[in-house]
């Protein structure tokens, strides 16, 4: 029998290396014999239903698999409803050829795509019933079984396989299903089935929810492979049958701890015309349950929600102060895009108590009278949590309302009306307080008051110095300048310069940005690529965690961080997937607009942790053409006129604006 296979379950392996250090003992050899008829006849209940799925008439590619490259579908009714995977309509194609097991042909057509779980539904019109699988109406998978891939190759009348096991379940924000079988295209589409033959689900090009720069080609045979519930595609056949795709519910709330796996689920803000502002959700509610599943953490709340579509009613229970209300919700197939809003604060604060630092001028704050040493207390009659909070609150606020901001000044509260508008735009003007380039000789009592702290002028007299940043596991070469002792005077800024591939004496391009960094108090880090010859993908995360073990040394959020290339378009470029990639870690990307835009995957900016760019373009300039996507999907452009280094630090010194 010439069936691929890869057996990698925990048993077959510990038997397997027994079998190389003694002669196998009769029970080990009955027991691999079994599991191997075991598994042959798993496969053989589905092998027939599996069929290949070819592209006619798709442009050539320069990826690593060709667009037109076959994968295959799962036969789910004899009258020739097939389920396959998104691959079959990533590229546009003049025709869909299925191919069944004795090798015939026959053209089908798309009927519907479940854009959230990566599946199409085919139908071809089939001159006599086709060998199909019936799709459970329950599926109780179970961590730690086997699980065997089923595909097929061409030219082959056997099916591929691989074995494995069942890894994970809700996986992909509730929606999937994981196996450590190793997959690629040939498998797409097709079922993941148990050892007794049982349909698991239908296997899909997903990637982790922590996937980076790599393309879908770079997870084929990683190791790690996700599978829709059969249960779940069994409950939407009918919905697809009928010609109605199906998408990803949106809720529309942000949640207040930026880690999804720490305790509680209390929102920070609610999405302006979002399900969640229909609902009647508010900030600072938290969430208790969905549906029936009691949720304790943001990544629960996720889950849950995953397996909701658009369209969908979900009910939730949500507390509020001493009450606890029953609310329901309708999700959205869209939300209005991201538009992050800023009014023009410096604070800083822990807690509750968020103070105002420096107000930039000529901003909404400005006019609003607002001044260094405010405490601000509550926006639209919601008490601040803390300064992340506000944050999030001020970042996401309706840019057609005003914010009403309740603050305590000499012991007296009182509330402001202020403005908002849109971080897109030209670069904003820091406070003098802030820009200190080349005045550090400047007496520091005529700014301290305005600052309403004394980090900048501490920052310029202290002393500062380069040092060698080293991480376990990070081959990456960094420098970085900053404060010699960063609880006398903190550095309140980090910009990260990625180098150009082999540029000699890291510490040279450190020492161009000494000068002006000290003064305004923004320390700077040179990263080299691990490679003389180029920067690689999978650098993005070494550099994040470079960002990130800074900003922890040096008492630096990663709404502070940004990052940016140095001369040449294969920095920019990485640093733009550091931005896209790594935003736990920083909160900018500036890069150039001549680069080559990387191969990555792009998803709306996340409010919870958003980035935002700069570029170097005029205050109206247009943004280049791979750049055009990136206001959708809610990424605002700062334009900054160009990149020079005084200008670059100025940006970094505004990330942390409100």
């Amino acid at each position: 029998m010439n069936t691929l296979q890869t057996l990698s379950a925990g048993a077959a392996m510990l038997a397997a290396a027994w079998t190389i250090a003694v002669p196998p003992a009769r029970g080990q050899d009955s027991f691999l014999q079994q599991e191997q008829q075991a598994i042959d006849a798993a496969v053989a209940g589905v092998a027939e239903a599996v069929v290949r799925i070819e592209l006619v008439g798709v442009a050539e590619t320069t990826g690593e698999v060709r667009a037109d490259a076959p994968s295959v579908g799962t036969v789910v009714d004899p009258d020739g409803w097939i389920i396959a995977s998104s691959l079959v309509t990533e590229q546009p194609a003049a025709s869909i050829l299925v191919v069944r097991a004795d090798g015939t042909r026959q053209t089908a057509r798309v009927v519907a795509r479940d854009t959230s779980r990566e599946l199409v539904l085919l139908k071809t019109e089939a001159d006599a019933p086709m060998a199909a699988v019936s799709l459970p109406e329950n599926v109780s998978p179970v961590v730690g079984h086997y699980a065997i891939a089923v595909g097929r190759v061409a030219g082959s009348e056997h099916p591929a396989v691989s074995v494995g096991i069942l890894s994970a379940t809700g996986r992909l924000n509730g929606r999937a299903l994981q196996t450590d079988a190793r997959v690629s295209p040939i498998h797409y589409g097709g079922p993941l089935v148990d050892i007794r033959g049982r349909i698991l689900g239908i296997l899909v090009p997903a990637m982790p929810e922590a996937a980076g720069a790599e393309e879908k080609a770079g997870w084929y045979d990683a190791g790690i492979a996700f599978a829709i519930p059969a249960d779940r595609i069994a409950a939407q056949l009918p919905r697809m049958q009928s010609g109605q795709d199906i998408y990803r519910g949106l809720l529309g709330t942000v949640a207040r701890a930026a880690d999804s796996f720490a305790a509680g689920t209390k929102i920070d803000a609610v999405r302006p015309r979002s399900p969640a502002e229909k609902a009647g959700l508010q900030p600072g509610d938290e969430i208790l349950q969905v549906g029936d599943r009691d949720v304790r953490y943001h990544y629960q709340v996720r889950q849950a929600l995953g397996s909701y579509n658009a369209g969908d009613e979900v009910a939730l229970t949500v507390g509020r102060g001493e009450e606890t209300l029953q609310l329901k919700a309708t999700l959205a197939q869209e939300i209005p895009p991201l538009e992050p809003q800023v009014v023009g604060l410096y604070a800083s604060g822990a807690d509750a108590e968020v103070r105002v630092r420096a107000v930039e001028p000529e901003s909404p704050a400005a006019q609003a009278e607002l001044a260094a040493g405010d405490i601000l207390l509550a926006v639209n009659d919601h008490a601040i949590a803390s300064l992340d909070s506000l944050r999030r609150r001020i970042l996401t606020s309706d840019p057609e309302a005003a914010l009403q901001l309740r603050i305590r000044r000499d012991d007296q509260e009182r509330t402001l009306r202020v403005d908002n508008r849109p971080i897109d735009g030209p670069l904003a003007p820091l406070p003098a307080a802030l820009d200190r380039a080349g005045t550090a000789e400047k007496a520091d009592d005529d700014e301290a008051g305005e600052a309403g702290d004394d980090d900048g002028p501490n920052a310029a007299r202290s002393t500062w110095q380069q040092k060698p940043l080293t991480l376990p596991d990070v081959p990456n070469q960094a420098l970085y300048y900053a404060p010699q002792d960063p609880q006398a005077s903190a550095a309140r800024a980090l910009l990260l310069v990625l180098l150009d591939p082999g540029t000699p004496k890291p510490e040279n391009v450190l020492a161009e940005f000494e000068a002006l960094a000290q003064p305004m108090g923004i320390a700077v880090a040179v990263v080299a690529a691990a490679d003389e010859r180029r920067w690689t993908p999978a650098e993005a995360n070494l550099v994040g965690r470079v960002a990130s073990q800074l900003g922890q040394r040096l008492g630096i959020d990663r709404w502070s961080i940004g990052v940016t290339g140095w001369k040449q378009g294969p920095s920019h470029a990485m640093a733009l997937v550091v931005g896209l990639t790594e935003n736990e870690a920083v909160g900018g990307a500036a890069v150039r607009t001549d680069i080559r835009p990387p191969a990555i995957r792009l998803r709306e900016n996340d409010p919870e942790q958003p980035l935002q760019l700069a570029m170097p373009l005029a205050a109206d300039g247009e943004l280049p053409s791979w750049a055009g996507v990136l206001p959708k999907l809610g990424f605002p452009v700062v334009r900054t006129g160009d990149l020079q280094i005084p200008t670059l630090l100025r940006w970094t010194g505004t990330l942390p604006r409100l």
